[in-house]
């Protein structure tokens, strides 16, 4: 097997034998298995981390490498790969691009396949949220200590004078029959000081989540009155005055978004769209426009004006692509 930067110059010069792809292959693999690791269920396609899970996000990530320009640096509109070898990169920096940094091309996949998944359960939303609400918790109420190095970050507090250090099944039952009544800070602060230890943040939201259970049980809220038909009609034509009014590559990204593609599958897709910022820009145009169009019609903004452009997309997706097929018939 050669070394990363001669396997991607090979194939980018189109050079590249079945026996030198599959051992490009092999190395994505190897890598992204690695970096995955500390990954939970969540950011994996189907909500869990298995072998065809990383070995999917793989083939995924090498794609993306080898067929999807980004505007992002260093490619600066350039596919990955004619990047690296443009810009005569070694094993190093491909690889930090390709899986480790921050934005990796890897790591950018795991994002949107969390996204994905966040948008469809209700229990993963609320858990995102309790993590978040911890995080905000323990920069107000406890102090960061980086133990052995590495920037893998644990919390304390100031217990004031001697502690015992607990095993976390026993900190889990001493907060389960209190744990519905204490807010999320004051939760943080006692798991903290029973533990009498430093903990990670990512520790912590496994243990308040499995003490919570999950979101508090919720009053479903009244269902609205049903729309008269005239103002059905009338938001009907509206949604699909709005459709037509879209162009061909604004039609395919709201039908990407009512599949949930992520946004490479969709640059790969359409050539209009060159990289991300891109499908942003042309995702809030879209929704100010179908928003824009059923005011004018309707004298309302069905959403008062709390949705993001893309909720709006998301909210109508699933009503334009009906009401289209049933104008083609």
């Amino acid at each position: 097997m050669g070394s990363l930067s001669t396997l991607v110059t090979e194939f980018e010069a189109g050079r590249s034998t079945p026996g030198r792809a599959q051992d490009l292959r092999d190395l994505f693999l190897r890598h992204v298995d690695r970096v995955t690791r500390r990954y939970p269920d969540a950011y994996f396609e189907l909500g869990c981390r298995s072998d065809d899970a990383v070995e999917g996000l793989a083939d995924r990530a090498l794609t993306v490498c080898a067929a999807v320009a980004k505007g992002r640096f260093p490619f600066m509109g350039r596919v990955p790969f004619r990047a690296f070898v443009e810009e005569a990169f070694d094993d190093p920096p491909i690889r930090y691009h390709s899986f480790y940094a921050r934005l990796s091309v890897a790591r950018e996949l795991l994002r949107d396949d969390y996204a994905f998944n966040l948008r469809r359960d209700p229990v993963l939303r609320w858990r995102d949220q309790l993590h978040r609400d911890i995080g905000a918790a323990l920069k107000a109420r406890a102090h960061a200590v980086d133990e052995g190095g590495g920037g893998h970050q644990r919390w304390r507090v100031d217990a004031g004078g001697p502690t015992v250090v607990r095993h976390l099944d026993d900190v889990r039952d001493a907060l389960a029959p209190v744990a519905r009544d204490l807010s999320v800070d004051d939760l943080v602060h006692r798991a903290l000081t029973l533990a009498g230890q430093p903990l990670a943040h990512s520790v912590l939201s496994n243990l308040l989540g499995d003490v919570l259970g999950g979101p508090p049980d919720e009053v479903p809220p009244e269902a609205p009155a049903p729309a008269s038909l005239p103002e059905a009609l009338t938001l009907r034509r509206a949604v699909l005055g709005a459709w037509q009014e879209l162009s061909e590559p604004e039609q395919a990204l709201v039908t990407a978004l009512a599949r949930g593609d992520s946004y490479d599958d969709l640059i790969a897709r359409v050539p209009a769209f060159r990289d991300r910022s891109a499908v942003s820009r042309a995702v809030r145009a879209c929704g100010e426009r179908f928003v824009a169009r059923i005011v004018r019609d309707l004298g309302e903004d069905p959403t008062g004006g709390a949705a993001t452009p893309k909720q709006v997309l998301e909210l109508v997706a699933a009503v334009v692509l009906p009401l289209v097929g049933q104008e083609a018939s």
